[in-house]
């Protein structure tokens, strides 16, 4: 009677097992390696055959600051075929970023002449800031000349008037002293005499000829520049570039998975392989809490630990329930506290178990009780 209430338990388990097992690795295809930290969708995928082995190739576009092995997968079976990782190839999709740039170049100017100053500022220049980079062109109507600094220098002009009178005499007097020119008036600075005619018939002259310089000097102030710097603009358009995405192209080639000849070819070896052992192991599962639901546990009390100790552990059979306490013969106690776990105390209710001690037998009838566990005492 057991037995078939323990087989009509495990068999629907059985079944359950199987197809649950079946079905997850059916379905088992694309598991990270990392567990299900991420998930990625691949841009594209493509199934070739390559010398005969079917090759898979996952596609994916990632931002430069993923980690490339999340895309990695586990082993997986996709139409018949057991895939696994080959080899992973990357490539780097570079951007460029562009815009308008300008900057203001000073250069020492030999003069405040355009002409001259044009020289002193090529007509590119390169730019490189911020990770932007390019060539800037001279912008020839932003040229710019200012002086540095001035000084102040004295000039001098000298005025000079020479005028000849034709006099009587050569006397000093008949010359005038001053005389009016460029707007100034000029002092005498300088005269000579000649003779120009003489008295008929005599060495006296009767005419002479006064030649007198007039002359002065003037003193005007000017501000003169020490130096000059120009100032010049160039512009242009720069550009950044940079990795915009990697695309990363994963590899995996197949192994035709074996199939049981007289099954469904869905269902692989390798299948009932994995569900067998899932089977085992449910069964030792089950096994196992069966015994350990039908084990009683025998305690002694301890005087010095004051604590009841286990001294002995026995399977009890719901048929004809029996406890064996003869080898605890060795034991001071006289007394032994046995207890029932809950699921078999209430199938052994109203049933009589019989106790060997080595001696006279003993006897106890399981009575009804309310609880988790049911105990007795036996005293030999």
């Amino acid at each position: 009677m057991e037995r078939k209430k323990l087989r009509r338990l495990i068999m629907p388990l059985l079944a359950a097992l199987f197809i649950g097992a079946a079905g997850a690795v059916q379905e088992s295809e694309q598991v990270l390696l990392d567990g299900d930290k991420a998930s990625f969708e691949p841009v594209s995928t493509e199934l070739v055959e390559i010398n005969g082995v079917p090759t898979l190739t996952k596609t994916f576009e990632l931002a430069p600051d993923i980690d490339p092995a999340l895309l990695r997968e586990e082993p997986f079976s996709q139409d018949g075929y057991w895939y696994r990782y080959q080899r992973m190839d990357k490539a780097d999709q570079e951007i460029t970023d562009k815009k308008q740039a300008e900057e203001t170049v000073t250069a020492d100017a030999p003069s405040g002449e355009l002409a001259d100053v044009i020289g002193q500022f090529p007509a590119t220049r390169p730019y490189s800031k911020d990770g932007y980079t390019g060539e800037l062109l001279l912008d020839v109507q932003s040229i710019q000349v200012e002086a540095t600094g001035y000084s102040t220098v004295t000039d001098s002009h000298p005025h000079t008037v020479t005028k000849t009178y034709e006099l009587a005499y050569n006397d000093r007097s008949l010359v005038p002293e001053k005389v009016q020119a460029d707007g100034l008036t000029l002092p005498l600075t300088g005269l000579s005499w000649s003779e120009t005619k003489n008295v008929e018939d005599s060495d006296v002259p009767a005419v002479w000829t006064a030649t007198a310089t007039y002359s002065k000097t003037t003193y005007t102030t000017r501000e003169v520049a020490d130096g000059y710097r120009a100032t010049a603009a160039y512009r242009g358009e720069v550009g950044k570039t940079s990795i915009g995405s990697v695309v990363y192209t994963v590899t995996y080639t197949g192994n035709k998975i074996p199939v049981l000849p007289g099954l469904d070819p869905d269902i692989t070896v390798l299948q009932i392989a994995f569900a067998a052992g899932l089977a085992v192991l449910l069964i030792l599962v089950l096994i196992w809490r069966y015994i350990r639901w039908h084990t009683a546990r025998v305690y002694v009390y301890n005087e010095e630990r004051r604590i009841h100790d286990v001294v002995n552990r026995q399977y009890v059979r719901v048929r004809t329930p029996k406890l064996r306490l003869s080898a605890l013969q060795g034991h001071e106690e006289t007394e032994y506290t046995v207890i029932l776990r809950k699921r078999l105390a209430k199938r052994l209710v109203g049933r009589d178990i019989a106790i060997e001690t080595g001696g006279e037998g003993q006897h106890h009838v399981v009575e009804s009780f309310v609880g988790s566990d049911y105990a007795f005492q036996v005293r030999i």
